[in-house]
């Protein structure tokens, strides 16, 4: 064979060889796109105290325990740098701890749905954390079944010492033009689908607890309201971006969730669940929301305390939780489990095909 036709020859192969050589690729990622791993149940807890197990709970860690443990992070692109992923493929449950506030777990939700390394369409996400419970309505130890979220900061707030009248009204005044994504109202068949289910699971208090309360309270003509036993029930969530505490706020809040004709009363005070709910309405999730919190202080100042000695203090709420105090009291890791032992029943049934 002449040179030159080897050459063509050498030619033809070599081309050939990259034609196979792209195509393969393509086929390799077109493998790869369509391999996504699927999502069951998405566990939405907002911050861990410490490490993610062994240690003192916070909201993730016995959820981690029971349905991922022992595995790893997961990386997930373009989500805040505090977010953090564990996917447990065999079963098919994930946890997306997201970070506290509004804009982290919006943000992290949004890059998990996103992605294109999951498969979240057919998912049901558990929203499950903590927060502080509506005076006269919650006590400490309550599981709240959020039915609808309102967010507590879209408005104009002033501060109350500019009113003419403090009393006649609240500090803060309705802008409807925030309504769309200001408010949103989550399934009520699958909100009462997974109260019925729950409602018998029991709930874990202490006598530090009872003897705070009734310091507080012993002297109010409603007592029997906030010195009963925690109980199971639906109420609205109101997030705010600030941890705020006071009669004047939780009349505020009351206020913002009738104005928004919220299905039950105003209930827990917390800092995402408008975000959750607002992430999973734009992809069309919104329906697949079940949302737990558990209470674990008020959102009026228990035991004589202030401002200054509640939040003064250079230090986080997650240093709080750990001392028996009147903000947190012993009621935090007995509420980690109220909220395990209630979320964790509709999660089983999910995977068991009950729902």
């Amino acid at each position: 064979m002449r040179y030159p036709e080897r050459l063509k020859r050498k030619k033809a192969v070599a081309f050939a060889c990259v034609i196979l050589l792209v195509f393969s690729s393509f086929s390799c990622a077109c493998a790869e796109q369509g391999e996504k791993k699927k999502i069951r149940v998405l566990i939405v807890p907002k911050f861990e105290i410490g490490e993610i197990t062994g240690d003192f709970p916070g909201e993730a860690q016995l959820f981690y325990e029971h349905y991922c443990a022992g595995l790893g992070e997961t990386e997930l692109p373009n989500s805040p740098r505090n977010a953090r992923f564990y996917m447990n493929e065999e079963s098919g449950v994930a946890i997306l701890l997201t970070g506290s506030g509004k804009t982290a777990s919006g943000l992290s939700l949004m890059a998990l749905l996103m992605s294109d390394r999951y498969d979240c369409r057919d998912a049901y996400i558990v929203s499950v954390g903590c927060g502080g419970g509506s005076l006269g309505v919650c006590v400490p130890g309550d599981v709240v079944h959020v039915t609808a979220a309102c967010d507590y900061d879209l408005g104009h707030h002033v501060d109350a010492r500019e009113m003419d009248d403090v009393n006649d009204t609240t500090p803060w005044f309705p802008d409807d033009s925030y309504i769309d994504y200001a408010f949103e109202v989550l399934s009520s068949d699958l909100c009462e689908k997974a109260f019925r289910m729950t409602e018998g699971v029991p709930l874990r208090s202490t006598e530090l607890t009872h003897q705070i309360l009734e310091k507080t309270f012993g002297d109010n003509p409603k007592k029997e309201k906030v010195l009963r036993d925690p109980m199971h029930i639906k109420g609205t969530a109101l997030s705010s971006d600030n941890f705020w505490k006071g009669v004047y706020g939780h009349y505020t809040a009351e206020y913002i969730a009738r104005h928004y004709g919220s299905p039950d009363p105003f209930a827990v005070t917390e800092m995402e669940e408008i975000a959750i709910a607002n992430t999973a309405e734009c992809f069309d999730m919104l329906d697949r929301i079940i949302s737990f919190r558990v209470i674990v202080n008020m959102d009026v100042f228990l035991s004589g305390e202030s401002p200054e000695n509640t939040w003064g203090e250079k230090s986080g709420f997650n240093q709080k939780v750990t001392e028996a105090n009147s903000e947190t009291f012993d009621i935090f890791e007995p509420a980690m489990h109220n909220l395990f032992d209630t979320a964790s029943v509709v999660i089983d049934a999910i995977l068991d095909g009950q729902l």
